[in-house]
C-alpha cells in the first residue's frame, strides 16, 4: 500500500491532533455524566429505605384503624392468635393469612390491612390491647391500644 493512499475506512481520521474544541466538548460530556451518577447512585441503593418508610406509613395507619376500632368497639377478646373484636351484631378478626394481616368481618371478606408481616402476636390486658408484629424487613413493630370505656372480659 503506497504512502500517499488513504484507507477508505478512515474518512473521518485526520492528523492535525486533538483539538481544543473537541476537548472541551468530552469534558463537558464527562461533567453532564459525573454530575447524574451520585443521583443515580442514591436512587439504586436507597430503594429499601423507600420500602420501609412506605412499611413504616403503613404501620401507622394500621394502628390508627384498629385503634378507632378498638375504642368504638363493645368487647375485645384474643382466641388462637387473633384478634376479635365485637361491635353490636358485627365481629371483626385479626388474623395472619400467608404474609399479610388480614380483617375479616363476621367470618367473610378479606381486607388487607398489613403486608410483608412475618409474625404478629396480640395479647389482651385489663384495659388495653397489645399487638407485636415483625416484618420482612426484620423490623419489630408494638402499638398498644387502650380503650376508653371499662369492658368486662
Amino acid at each position: 500500500m503506497p504512502f500517499n493512499e488513504r484507507n477508505k475506512n478512515a474518512k473521518g481520521l485526520n492528523d492535525h491532533g486533538f483539538t481544543m474544541l473537541e476537548m472541551l466538548f468530552a469534558f463537558s460530556v464527562f461533567c453532564i455524566i459525573s454530575t447524574f451518577l451520585p443521583i443515580m447512585f442514591q436512587i439504586i441503593f436507597n430503594s429499601h429505605s423507600v420500602e420501609s418508610r412506605i412499611q413504616n406509613m403503613e404501620w401507622e395507619l394500621f394502628v390508627n384503624l384498629l385503634k378507632k376500632e378498638v375504642q368504638t368497639g363493645e368487647g375485645v377478646e384474643v382466641v388462637k392468635g387473633q384478634l376479635r373484636i365485637i361491635n353490636g351484631e358485627d365481629v371483626s378478626t385479626y388474623q395472619k393469612y400467608q404474609n399479610i394481616l388480614r380483617k375479616q368481618v363476621n367470618g367473610t371478606g378479606h381486607e388487607v390491612v398489613l403486608q410483608n408481616v412475618q409474625s404478629v402476636s396480640f395479647a389482651r390486658n385489663a384495659q388495653s390491647v397489645t399487638i407485636v408484629v415483625e416484618t420482612s424487613f426484620n423490623q419489630t413493630k408494638e402499638a398498644t391500644i387502650f380503650s376508653f370505656i371499662t369492658k368486662g372480659e
